[in-house]
């Protein structure tokens, strides 16, 4: 898989939006991951500005050895700018501004954070996935079912598929230290510190970019606290 990396490091960025809005030093400076997949596609071409934007946690997000965003919390922000390359645009844009977690419980949480790696979905179509083509090959019959034998094995089969593929459907392509895109080509990532919240901007010289549903993304932040 293709990795594009932007040409300077999301941890030292970050670093030096902590500072700021801390007011840390350096020796007390921390920085949280959270890993979390994209809800709904944003695309070039019909994103709006101020459209949301959700991601779901795949994992608990701890401070100080506490929970804050439990894991399927929601990660929402705002899309802040999108444009398609054109007569008047060398590429194809989507700036997103992420700023708070919704725990399941309702409560929210405000974020200062930017997408510091993307990976693209995997193929999820039974036809694409080996798992069904071996389940569907090795279907037992189904006993007392008045489904037709193609109908029982092609039920069977995609039902234990998506048991299967539900169990490693959070599996994560990123790791703490990922950056830029992997699936995507062309596709760089930068940021902008001038108004917060931050913005994170996918830059394509593609006609259209496309943050496909079930992107993986790895989101590095002033560590979030609970409210008091």
């Amino acid at each position: 898989m293709k990795r594009n990396i932007a040409s300077y490091g999301p941890l030292l960025l970050i670093f030096a939006l902590s500072i700021t809005i801390t007011g840390q030093t350096p020796e007390k400076h921390e920085v949280s991951n959270a890993f979390a997949v994209l809800t709904k596609s944003v695309d070039s071409k019909t994103a709006a500005v101020g459209q949301e934007v959700t991601l779901r946690a795949i994992g608990d997000l701890m401070v100080d050895n506490l929970v804050v965003i439990p894991k399927d919390s929601r990660l929402v922000g705002r899309v802040a700018g999108a444009s398609t390359k054109g007569k008047d645009q060398s590429q194809s844009r989507i700036a997103i501004a992420i700023d708070r977690a919704i725990k399941p419980d309702g409560v929210e949480i405000p974020l200062q954070a930017i997408i510091a790696a993307i990976a693209a979905p995997q193929d999820t179509s039974l036809t694409s996935d080996p798992a069904y083509g071996m389940l569907h090959s090795n279907e037992p019959k189904m006993v007392g079912s008045t489904l037709p034998a193609a109908s029982k094995a092609d039920s069977t089969a995609a039902v234990a598929t998506a048991n299967l593929k539900g169990a490693i459907l959070d599996s994560l392509l990123l790791n703490e230290n990922s950056q830029g895109a992997i699936g995507y080509e062309g596709l760089t990532i930068t940021w902008q510190f001038t108004l917060l919240p931050p913005l994170t901007v996918f830059s394509t010289r593609s006609n259209n970019l496309k943050l496909m549903a079930g992107t993986q993304m790895l989101l590095r932040m002033v560590p979030p606290r609970l409210p008091h």
